[in-house]
């Protein structure tokens, strides 16, 4: 009768400390499953459209072309004709470039400017800008009489892409 009661005594606690473990160990990996929830890694930004500025044809000899700028800084060009680049093209900005056209956009309050700077003359090229920042969509045509601080934005748009880092995408000219 001892040993058996000796017996059952070490039967339990051997059952007992196996279902002791899995109760720690599950209870391990469920603190581990929410640290991993809580605790997110560098999430990569994920690539959005923020800019494009296309430039129209005229009845001339005017550049046209089309420049798509992401939150990431990935450029995408498309030279349409009188351009020095025709076909499709992209480039990688810096962190200090992307930086600098935001900067710009906010200091010159593009998104509150007016939508449209026309004329009735057709001839003139155009710059349309599409814009997407901070939950806000903006169109703005630029033919004729638009501030002088959207023209410079433009021109600094074309300095920082059209230059001989852009790279030829496969299968153009």
């Amino acid at each position: 009768m001892k040993y058996t009661l000796l017996i059952l005594t070490l039967i339990t606690l051997l059952f007992s400390c196996k279902d002791g473990e899995k109760a720690i160990e599950s209870s391990n990996t469920i603190k581990k499953e929410i640290v991993k929830e809580t605790v997110k890694p560098n999430i990569p930004l994920k690539e959005a459209f923020f800019l494009t500025m296309e430039r129209t044809p005229c009845f001339g000899k005017c550049p046209s072309y089309k420049i798509t700028i992401f939150n990431t800084g990935k450029v995408l060009y498309d030279g349409k004709s009188h351009t020095k680049k025709i076909g499709k093209f992209e480039k990688q900005l810096t962190k200090k470039q992307l930086e600098e056209i935001q900067k710009m956009m906010k200091d010159i309050k593009l998104i509150e400017m007016k939508s449209i700077y026309d004329s009735e003359v057709t001839d003139f090229p155009s710059t349309i800008l599409y814009i997407v920042s901070n939950n806000q969509k903006k169109k703005i045509l630029d033919r004729v009489n638009a501030p002088a601080e959207l023209k410079q934005f433009e021109k600094l748009v074309d300095f920082l892409v059209l230059d001989d880092e852009l790279k030829q995408l496969g299968g153009n000219k």
